[in-house]
């Protein structure tokens, strides 16, 4: 069965929840009117990284979910946006996903960015999440991921394990070209979609983007660099569990001998 997805490449636009609320709203839209199944923003889409967090930080059924809710009606889409999450005194960088309903999963960032400074230096400000977060649509699995997580490519593999024919991999970075996913991809026959923020980071530096969407075997559907805009791709969730059952590495593997050296 063919899913429509679209990635929407946003500019980072940092302390401006307001502004980039509407912009999103513009953008997923254009993308609903072009046949998009799953629409995918990038981390801290709506807040970004500001010293004004916990006033601006939303609940997860907030102001965000509800108008992406609103825009959904009607049809049997989703969107999933970064939100910086307040749960009462806890804030969370997650990952909602919304349909014409309401909230149908909510994955908090599990692996938090220590190396840095300032607001990238993430533990001083928000919490972990402690579970993987896996959502169902037309019968097949997917999973969510937000930018350092993916960089531990135990969290791919982990999916994979779980059944997810695909991962929806959300980043606020400088870039997450395909260049950095399709690796991850070919080894465990997943289908990913990246996203990533172009624009002006909170100190003034430039991302370039990169944002993709990168079939089960590594190759490389539909890439955006250096501006704005929304890609889109047919994926095949049907294939992958074939793919996955005769890709060498993934079929070799053995748990049983990777968990007694951890014991």
């Amino acid at each position: 069965m063919a899913v429509k997805i679209a990635v929407i490449q946003q500019d980072a636009n940092p302390g401006r929840p307001e502004e980039n609320r509407n912009k999103a709203i513009n953008f997923a839209q254009d993308a609903l009117d072009q046949g998009a199944e799953i629409i995918l923003f990038h981390e801290e889409l709506i807040v970004g990284y500001t010293p004004d967090l916990q006033n601006l930080a939303e609940p997860v059924d907030g102001l965000t979910t509800q108008a992406f809710q609103k825009i959904l009606n009607g049809k049997d889409s989703l969107i999933i946006y970064g939100l910086t999450e307040r749960d009462g005194d806890k804030y969370y960088i997650s990952s909602p996903v919304v349909s014409a309903s309401g909230l149908v999963a909510n994955y908090r960032k599990t692996h938090l960015w220590w190396a840095d400074k300032g607001l990238r230096n993430e533990p001083s400000y928000y919490s972990p999440g402690n579970e993987l977060v896996v959502f169902e649509y037309k019968d097949y699995s997917y999973g969510l991921m937000i930018c350092y997580d993916g960089d531990f490519p135990e969290m791919t593999r982990a999916y994979a394990n779980l059944g997810c024919s695909g991962i929806f991999w959300m980043n606020n970075r400088a870039h997450r070209g395909h260049s950095e996913v399709k690796d991850l991809s070919q080894r465990n026959s997943m289908i990913i979609a990246a996203s990533c923020c172009c624009g002006l980071d909170e100190n003034g530096v430039p991302n370039s983007g990169g944002s993709n969407i990168t079939n089960m075997d590594g190759s490389l559907l539909s890439e955006l660099w250096d501006r704005e805009g929304i890609i889109m791709a047919t994926i095949y969730p049907e294939k992958v569990l074939k793919m996955r059952e005769n890709n060498p590495w993934y079929h070799g593997q053995r748990p049983d001998l990777y968990h007694k050296q951890m014991d």
